[in-house]
């Protein structure tokens, strides 16, 4: 494997990488920003929306039980939909900010990274929206109901919906994430394989923190990382570099 050598033309000093991140990050900021005053108006169909996987006998029946619980629900949903309209945005950021430390050649791979990083994060996203959430849902809330009434919080219903859709839909960046790095010539498919077994140990501690507190939402997020975890192996195999 070929050791990347940075133009010294092109190298900037540290402060200047520093500045450069805060600029990134302070415009997808406002990106962000500007996506949540877009889904604003929207608030009541967005939270219409999340409420759909919720099983017929509950659907239009969630409470909340603070006075302030309404309107910051009112805010996280607005907010979830910023974070899906900016996407696009702070994608191109992530990679105008690492773009300086690519060879010519490889800054062509702008589109495809921000394609199929869309294409996989709602993808993820529409799995935990219409297979996990309905299924989940189903599960958890029958769970013994002949002796249990469920009596869900909106705003504890909103957080676990959106905690899953988000963490899903960032999972799936996966294969889009060992693409790029195989095409930069920094991992390989040999690489992947011989450190399968601490990879399996990561995604399941990934799963336990990225999803709500409890066993079944960790493994339906840890079985399609495993999945995507061997798709990552073959993609890199196809795509990589050349040894």
């Amino acid at each position: 494997m070929s050791k990347r050598i940075v133009n010294p033309e092109e190298e900037l000093p540290v402060t200047e990488h520093i500045e450069e991140l805060r600029q990134r990050i302070f415009k997808s900021v406002i990106a962000l920003i500007v996506g949540f005053l877009v889904a604003w108006p929207f608030k009541k169909d967005i939270l219409l929306f999340l409420e759909r996987p919720l099983p017929e006998n509950l659907k239009g029946k969630l409470i909340f039980l603070s006075p302030p619980e309404a309107f910051f629900t009112a805010l996280k949903v607005s907010f979830f939909a910023g974070i899906l309209i900016a996407l696009p945005f702070v994608l191109y950021q992530v990679w105008k900010f690492i773009e300086p430390g690519l060879y010519e050649h490889e800054k062509k791979f702008i589109v495809p990274f921000i394609f199929f990083s869309l294409l996989f994060f709602f993808t993820g996203a529409s799995f935990a929206y219409f297979v996990i959430l309905p299924f989940g849902l189903k599960f958890l809330l029958g769970f013994m109901d002949d002796i249990l009434t469920p009596q869900i919080t909106v705003g504890s219903y909103i957080s676990f919906v959106i905690q899953l859709i988000l963490a899903f839909g960032f999972v799936f960046l996966l294969p889009v994430v060992v693409w790029l790095l195989s095409k930069l010539g920094i991992i390989n498919y040999k690489m992947l394989e011989k450190n399968r077994k601490y990879a399996i140990l990561i995604i399941f501690v990934v799963a336990a923190v990225l999803t709500p507190p409890d066993i079944f939402s960790q493994i339906m997020m840890a079985l399609p990382l495993l999945g995507l975890y061997e798709l990552s192996i073959w993609i890199a195999k196809i795509t990589g570099r050349e040894e």
